[in-house]
């Protein structure tokens, strides 16, 4: 769904019945101060309320970290989310049915699976508590310290153990087995029409999408055969992609944020056993190598993790490819060690939150990761085991996109390794990634520049047309080589294109929502400040706005015909009859 194919008044209906301030209220603590109401920003580490909200003007804005816009925007922000996303959820909420914009046949199916997703998580959880069959499983989960509100909270479940039990009661819920095999809750046999279920006797885990709607499903089997996996997962379907989802981000998200970085682990256990523990940032990489889709996905919310795989050799392998991953894209990396090669779910159940805490606070930065797995396998002392370590290391040292933080991690081994620093530069010279950075050591520092007289101009014709936008078709003269801002130009492109000059107010949120460049949003967001805290009167009659406008519009056609009138004088021709009829065309105002 694009949301440019929404009808505006379907965006304005949505708008209507969603109050930004009841919206904001779930989310953050919200107290009313005059006609506004303030809180703590969530989009920053805020200690004094600096987000005001206003119900009148249906916006937000924060004073610390510039944060703005209208509901939607809140959303998006908030939940990491796309507008026509935003857009959808809040639809949904108020009961308003949105216009498909894709493919009959493809959004046919995908509806039909998130309902059969749905069906699935209710049916399998119904399977634990209510049929005797599930005693067993339910049994199972109790040993493993799992208690009933973490069961509830992930909505843990269980297959039965027959071979059709889900096929029957989903074509008994309505669903085809066409769309059952496209879910992948059904195999088809050797012979062609017969079916079964895909999960048999298994604990369920289902895996939600980051707003909460369940893709897919893994199961761990109770009684294990000779060839029956321990793991299985959904296949890959129209609503799921395993590279692209983490298991637990929905209910993961916002503490990652308040907490500052993200804890990684493999599986469904570990991370239901971390979560239970208090650590309620943990997300699981669905038992597969870290992707560059996963590290994408980490990068909306956090900057920092902590990687806490299985300490065992295939841990430890999948630990370093996913450290290179997130180094690439510029993601500070620690590594959790846990002792005895255990995983979290056990060293959690064995020696206790506090315990974990612990570790989690030890946790060692990539180098010192890997120069300790060195030293314990051959040890670092020797030249043999000095090499082998900065060979380990180059490779991750090279993934580094931010050059001041390779030369400084140069540095960190070369001292920790007793090594000369030239030696390590050496070697990532034999792979494309050496020391010619002496352009990028040290850091830019960015220079303020001031706004000249005309782009002051051009600023305050586009807040006399914000505040009224019937003023728009006065400006429509004008072109946009008239302004000399790029992030003028772009708002100004916006107000001609798209403003509905009937109304006597700009939704600045949509305003917003358009704005392609961080620069116009700040501007635009400035302006909400203003309406905000009155701390500089706008203009309220419409005929001195008018007045300010001429006013701004007859100070850009002069600034061209003063560019034109250089142009014309910067011509190298001889025509001089030429010349004084265009500078007197410039006179009369042609």
């Amino acid at each position: 769904m694009q949301s440019g194919l929404v009808p505006e008044n379907i965006k304005e209906e949505i708008k209507s019945r969603c109050d930004i301030v009841d919206i904001i209220s779930e989310y953050v603590s919200l107290k009313q101060r005059g006609k506004n109401f303030v809180g703590l920003c969530p989009f920053h580490d805020d200690t004094k309320p600096s987000l005001y909200v206003s119900r009148d003007l249906q916006i937000f804005k924060c004073f610390a970290c510039d944060s703005a816009g209208d509901v939607f925007a809140f959303l998006m922000k908030y939940q990491k989310i796309t507008y026509p996303e935003a857009l959808k959820a809040l639809a949904e909420r108020c009961g308003i049915t949105l216009p498909s914009t894709y493919d009959s046949k493809e959004s046919k199916i995908s509806e039909e699976l998130k309902n059969l997703n749905k069906f699935a998580v209710q049916y399998y959880q119904k399977m634990l508590f209510d049929n005797s069959l599930g005693n067993q499983a339910l049994t199972y989960l109790k040993k493993r310290g799992i208690d009933d509100n973490i069961i509830a909270s992930f909505k843990l479940g269980y297959s039965l153990p027959n071979w059709d039990s889900f096929l029957n009661a989903g074509k008994k819920a309505g669903f085809s087995e066409k769309i059952l095999l496209t879910g992948g809750f059904i195999l088809e046999g050797k012979k062609q029409g017969n079916y079964y279920d895909r999960f048999r006797g298994r604990i369920m885990f289902p895996i939600f999408d980051v707003k909460g709607e369940p893709i897919a499903f893994g199961g761990r089997i109770i009684e294990a055969g000779e060839s029956d996996a321990k793991y299985i997962n959904s296949p890959e379907t129209p609503l799921y992609t395993k590279s692209k989802n983490l298991y637990n981000l929905n209910m993961a998200q916002r503490a990652i944020q308040k907490e500052g970085f993200a804890l990684l682990v493999e599986g469904y256990m570990d991370a239901i056993s971390c979560f239970q523990a208090g650590f309620t940032n943990v997300v699981a990489s669905l038992g597969t190598s870290l992707t560059d889709s996963h590290v994408k996905l980490i990068k909306r919310y956090t900057d920092e993790v902590i990687i806490a795989y299985d300490s065992d050799k295939a841990g430890a392998e999948a630990s370093a490819r996913g450290m290179n991953l997130l180094i690439k894209a510029d993601v500070r990396v620690r590594m959790l060690t846990i002792p005895s090669e255990k995983d979290p779910d056990d060293f959690i159940r064995e020696n206790g939150a506090d315990a974990f805490r612990k570790l989690i606070s030890s946790a060692v930065d990539l180098v010192e990761y890997k120069i300790d797995r060195i030293n314990k396998q051959i040890g670092i002392d020797t030249a043999e085991g000095k090499k082998k370590a900065v060979d380990d290391l180059v490779s991750t040292l090279a993934s580094m996109g931010n050059l001041v933080q390779r030369s400084e991690y140069v540095k960190k081994s070369a001292e920790r390794l007793n090594i000369e620093e030239e030696y390590i530069w050496q070697q990532l010279s034999k792979i494309g990634a050496g020391k010619n950075i002496a352009k990028s050591t040290q850091p830019t520092i960015k220079t303020s520049s001031k706004q000249t007289a005309r782009e002051r101009i051009e600023r305050l014709l586009i807040e006399c047309l914000i505040q009224c936008p019937k003023l728009v078709s006065k400006t429509k003269h004008l072109k946009k080589e008239d302004f000399t801002n790029s992030c003028h130009i772009e708002l100004m492109e916006l107000l001609w294109n798209n403003i509905d000059e009937s109304k006597e107010n700009i939704e600045l949120g949509d305003l917003i929502n358009n704005c392609s460049s961080k620069e116009a949003r700040d501007l635009i967001s400035n302006i909400i400040a203003k309406k905000l805290t009155l701390k500089k009167n706008l203009l309220s009659n419409i005929e001195d706005i008018e007045a300010e406008l001429n006013g701004c519009i007859k100070k850009i056609e002069d600034f061209r015909k003063r560019e034109s009138k250089l142009a014309i004088l910067k011509e190298n021709t001889a025509d001089k009859i030429t010349i004084s009829q265009a500078l007197m065309s410039i006179r009369k105002g042609k």
